[in-house]
């Protein structure tokens, strides 16, 4: 019997040896969802990631070989891909479906394509609740599915999807976005570290405001 795409991120994580996993990220809304899930289990595993933190070039630092350190790159390039995966060091490369089919047998993969019964999964299995509008909501914005899953758990009673929700939610969305594509194109680290604080300010004065 095949394992969900959870599960095998979940093992991945708590074995944290040397391998590589490869995930098709489908559109930036996937690939956040994905991220997300990712941090969110490796909390549970105890593990460290780290973000674009390493370069080919200069892989002599003592700290690659401590345990429980995991490294996520966004890479499309099939010979750094490669190179990439060649490293002694557990590492998770996000990639387009050119290179999932490409290396689907050589290293371990997830399909993006997949991300509709994965998000169903983890609410359902992870978080025990089952309720549908939630799922539904989540399954079509799946870069905002951690967003909307702390407003579920925060007030499950009074829990309704509606057009101002789906407005405020937007404007995360695109925060979320660009912090993605500025991680995907390796930018320097302040300029993330500022986006994420937009997004904490917006969120805090989104729960300050009901």
């Amino acid at each position: 019997m095949q394992k969900n795409n959870i599960e095998i991120i979940k093992d991945f994580l708590s074995r944290c040896q040397n391998e590589t996993l490869l995930i098709n990220s489908v559109t930036e809304e996937t690939a956040c969802f994905y991220e997300g899930l990712i941090r969110n289990l490796a909390i549970l595993a105890k593990v460290k990631l780290f973000f674009n933190g390493y370069s080919i070039v200069t892989n002599t630092s003592n700290e690659l070989f401590d345990n429980n350190k995991i490294y996520i790159y966004f890479i499309t390039n099939g010979k750094l891909i490669e190179e990439t995966s060649k490293l002694l060091f557990p590492k998770i490369i996000f990639t387009d479906y050119k290179n999932y089919k490409k290396y689907l047998k050589k290293y371990i993969v997830i399909n993006g394509y997949e991300s509709e019964k994965d998000i169903s999964y983890y609410i359902k299995n992870f978080f025990n609740i089952n309720n549908q509008d939630l799922i539904d909501y989540c399954v079509s914005q799946p870069h905002l599915a951690f967003s909307e899953l702390s407003k579920y758990t925060v007030n499950s009673e009074k829990y309704e999807i509606d057009t101002a929700i789906r407005n405020e939610d937007n404007f995360i969305a695109e925060i979320r976005k660009d912090i993605f594509k500025l991680k995907r194109s390796q930018s320097n680290l302040k300029k993330i570290f500022f986006k994420l604080k937009d997004e904490v300010k917006y969120k805090k004065f989104n729960f300050l405001a009901y």
